[in-house]
């Protein structure tokens, strides 16, 4: 598909834009994750869990850009219908991954780092979360390409 096709197909622009969105969100939890936490549990749970609010904003409004009607998998359908089973395999990931993102908000605003959920365990806790929506990012990307030769992309 001609880039000025793309540009003339409002659900493909917009899941762009939104994949785009994701992405920073992942980098900036792995980033906060990845930082220094030893001694200073209570703020590095702070930056987590600000940082966790993000990425929950940017998985509500990738689902909201995929699911909608009009949305990209209705547009996939439409061009490419055979892909209906990787569609509703990517759609039936989404409450799964808002949820855990949620549960991982909570998780953190009710169990101080150290006792009962030590540093390691919720960096890897964390990180298990982050793998889960790249594979989904990657699906996604592969289920595009696939509907339409095309990188949808995702980062400058």
């Amino acid at each position: 598909m001609p880039e000025d096709e793309l540009a003339v197909n409002p659900a493909l622009e917009e899941a762009r834009r939104r994949r785009a969105d994701l992405h920073a969100a992942l980098i900036t939890v792995e980033k906060v994750i990845s930082g220094p936490a030893f001694g200073r549990e209570n703020d590095w749970s702070k930056e987590v869990l600000l940082s966790l609010e993000n990425l929950g904003r940017a998985i509500d409004e990738h689902i909201e850009v995929t699911e909608r009607a009009s949305g990209l998998y209705e547009e996939v359908t439409r061009r490419a219908p055979h892909l209906s089973s990787k569609i509703e395999r990517l759609a039936e990931e989404h409450p799964a991954m808002r949820d855990e993102t949620a549960a991982m908000r909570e998780r953190l605003r009710a169990t101080p780092i150290g006792g009962a959920w030590p540093l390691e365990q919720a960096r890897n806790d964390l990180q298990r979360l982050l793998g889960k929506v790249v594979k989904h990012r990657q699906l996604g990307a592969d289920l595009v390409w696939e509907a339409y030769n095309l990188d949808i992309g995702g980062i400058e």
